[in-house]
């Protein structure tokens, strides 16, 4: 009789054979200690089948064990044998089914085991099959948005039509669409910005019409102004791609130097030119360049271009100049047999130092800028407020308010609105 004991080291021991084989996949681990694991799990198995002809066989619910099968193990010429234990498969054949819920009981009882031990057992094994099996996929694949649907659904014969009658109108907003990834089909985008704009009329005049309540205004300027808005919509969603292009620049432009320096430890490696582009698109510090990265691996894995052919693909629609001229450098490397690795490295260090450079000047912006707001915002309202209370106390009013109700006005209202336009300022000035 099989003791659980036993059956636990042996199952210890057949884990501790697979996160072997696993790492050695990986290309880490120690394979000499593959022969110990394997000669350790063949003794317990000998035990184990001793053991199984000693069990009556009047339940027959044995636990078969396979004859070892001879495989070779990864990156190594040591023929090891793969032993493979079936537990769960003992409890899920027929003859254990047919067994009365005594019988069952019984025979687990005389193994030292419950149903919950292999229920258990059973969702483990499961889960590291799952885990073994899984196939990474080395593309991804455009999942459309609900609202794409919506929108393809009712509007897209019409954004066909007039993709036809007008191609240089949305040529450029399709040139746009490309460059900032905004994870919609062309025609998609199209067909959200015919429906937003025509739900747009309804829905800002009857918003207009409630307003209109408080401000008393006619049908007519209520109808036009409602127009105007819609009108208003339609450019906005046109020109809104294009209003990316110079943000999706300058998060790469940032990113870049870094990335480099990545690709060309990688390069130095001796590693594939293409999984240079692979380890970018899986590191999560390149936000903006996996997005680029995905795209030449789609290019490779899932059109089938070489890998010259990808980068050409790419760089005419990245919205970095900077990035544009990695790409093409790295293909011209490429095809003229290159050091890709002196290559990345002189870019690297050259795209560092105008990283630093550009840092540099936006610190001394920012020194210029605090004196101004200094001078503008933190002392001017001081001796305005000053000046309002010597007033007040005097006696007299300032363009016709009196002292009171301008410093109500500038402490609530002018003062937030200078700084809200600061911090405007910065923004735009200081690109992150």
């Amino acid at each position: 009789m099989n003791s659980p004991k036993d059956m636990l080291i042996l199952l210890k021991q057949v884990e501790t054979y697979q996160s072997y084989l696993s790492k050695l996949n990986k290309g880490v681990g120690d394979k000499s200690q593959i022969p110990i694991i394997i000669k350790k799990i063949l003794e317990k198995l000998t035990q184990l089948e001793q053991q199984n002809l000693q069990l009556t066989t009047s339940l027959q619910p044995t636990i078969p064990i396979p004859q070892p099968k001879k495989t070779v193990a990864p990156k190594s010429n040591i023929p090891i044998p793969e032993p493979k234990i079936k537990v769960p498969r003992t409890f899920e054949s027929e003859t254990f089914k047919n067994l009365t819920k005594e019988e069952k009981n019984k025979f687990l009882k005389d193994l030292g085991l419950t149903t919950h031990d292999i229920q258990d057992y059973i969702k483990r094994s499961k889960k590291s099959k799952k885990a073994h099996f899984e196939i990474k996929e080395d593309y991804t694949i455009y999942k459309p948005n609900p609202y794409g649907e919506f929108a393809n659904k009712y509007m897209q014969e019409h954004s066909l039509n007039l993709l036809a009658k007008y191609p240089k109108l949305f040529g450029p907003l399709f040139n746009h669409i490309q460059r900032v990834h905004l994870n919609l089909i062309s025609t998609t985008y199209v067909s959200l910005m015919l429906v937003c704009t025509i739900l747009a009329f309804p829905a800002l005049f009857i918003v207009f019409t409630i307003l209109n309540l408080s401000f008393q205004l006619n049908f007519l300027i209520i109808t036009g102004i409602s127009i105007l808005a819609t009108i208003a919509t339609f450019f906005g969603f046109y020109f809104y791609p294009s209003s990316l292009i110079s943000q999706r620049a300058n998060k790469i432009k940032n990113e870049l130097p870094f990335a480099l320096v990545h690709m060309g430890a990688v390069a130095g490696s001796g590693a594939n030119p293409l999984s240079i582009f692979e380890l970018i698109s899986e590191s999560d510090g390149y936000e903006e360049l996996k997005r680029e990265t995905k795209k030449i691996l789609n290019y490779v894995n899932l059109f089938g271009y070489n890998l010259s052919g990808a980068l050409k693909r790419v760089s005419k629609t990245t919205p970095s100049p900077d990035f544009k001229e990695v790409l093409e450098g790295i293909v011209t490397t490429v095809e003229t047999g290159g050091s890709l690795k002196d290559y990345l490295n002189e870019k690297s260090e050259d795209a560092l130092r105008q990283y630093k450079q550009r840092k540099k000047k936006q610190v001394e912006a920012l020194a210029t800028y605090s004196d101004v707001y200094t001078a503008i915002l933190i002392a001017a309202p001081l001796l305005l407020i000053v000046t309002l209370a010597i007033i007040n106390v005097i006696g007299g009013d300032l363009g016709g308010f009196d002292a009171k109700t301008l410093s109500i006005l500038g402490v609530y209202g002018l003062i937030p609105l200078m700084n809200l336009a600061f911090m405007a300022f910065l923004h735009v000035s200081q690109p992150t």
